[in-house]
């Protein structure tokens, strides 16, 4: 159920947020701080604005009527989207998908367009805004993932993500998982981890979720910030009563360890101990482009993208 009743001050409410942002993560964000203080002060700006401004959402949480849960998870599916359809997809993006396939017993769904039209049921203002250019891709796929999760249930893994082991009990046993990001990093602010989330068909804080982010671009027509999906989940589960009580039983883990390869040892010559050293504390590694075009010879990314789960 979408709350459709937002008036005219929703214009105005975001001029407001915007320019408390504008005004106190940087202009009043002193030069004189060192960068990572600097950063920090922003973010926290961002996050208090954001939540602030997105609890006129939160109706739409509270008309959620909770459903039974369904425990299928013999044949849940790992989904992830490729647009342009598995065999288009670049090299990083294909070792990926092997990576899945070889330590997962889940079956992995690619979704290219076509298919992604079969498989969900959006409110037909949101595939308008879409072909508008109003909904950029990486929120098109934000929504996606949350809409394909509320329908069937199961795993959403980023087209980047690179499993090393299967995944594990303690997550596959929760209605609803996603890692946390914790104080450190650059994105901080952001709360959580969205490149991975498990959700059981019904769980109530995905229903929620997905409630409040329909409702946000039923009636905006442009981002509230990059990480806009993640603060209305953290907005959500900071004011929500149910919510509240949901997310405190969800195991609360840092997303550090999905992050302990890419950046630092991509582009370094490959060690196995070190992979195995490195990739020891979680499932999957988080991976980006920016070193997957041309990897260099003999290196983490070139035996990661060429050499690894090839039959």
């Amino acid at each position: 159920m979408l709350n459709n009743k937002k008036g005219v001050g929703v214009g105005l409410a975001r001029f407001v947020a915007r320019f408390n942002i504008i005004l106190n993560g940087h202009v009043l964000n002193w030069f004189w701080r060192d960068h990572a203080r600097r950063r920090a002060v922003s973010g926290n700006v961002i996050s208090g604005v954001a939540v602030r401004y997105f609890k006129r959402y939160l109706p739409a949480a509270a008309a959620i009527r909770e459903r039974k849960v369904v425990h299928n998870d013999a044949q849940e599916k790992i989904f992830t989207i490729w647009l342009q359809g598995e065999d288009k997809a670049p090299p990083l993006v294909q070792a990926c998908f092997r990576s899945v396939r070889a330590h997962c017993k889940q079956e992995l769904v690619v979704l290219d367009e076509e298919m992604l039209r079969k498989y969900i049921t959006l409110p037909d203002i949101i595939w308008k805004k879409r072909a508008q250019g109003k909904i950029k891709n990486a929120h098109f796929a934000d929504i996606c993932r949350v809409e394909l999760l509320y329908e069937y249930g199961g795993i959403w893994l980023d087209s980047t993500g690179f499993v090393t082991t299967p995944i594990p009990k303690w997550i596959t046993d929760e209605d609803f998982f996603v890692y946390l990001v914790g104080n450190g990093g650059a994105f901080a602010y952001s709360f959580m981890q969205n490149c991975f989330i498990r959700a059981r068909r019904g769980a109530y804080l995905l229903d929620a979720w997905r409630a409040m982010i329909l409702d946000y671009w039923v009636h905006e027509n442009r981002s509230f910030d990059y990480f806009m999906h993640q603060l209305l989940f953290k907005t959500l589960v900071t004011n929500d009563p149910r919510a509240k009580k949901y997310f405190e039983k969800m195991p609360h883990v840092d997303q550090g360890p999905t992050h302990m390869l890419w950046w630092d040892y991509a582009e370094k010559p490959f060690d196995k101990k070190l992979f195995d050293k490195l990739t020891g504390g979680a499932f999957f590694q988080k991976t980006t482009y920016a070193q997957a075009k041309n990897p260099v010879p003999g290196s983490f990314a070139d035996v990661m993208i060429n050499k690894m789960n090839k039959k």
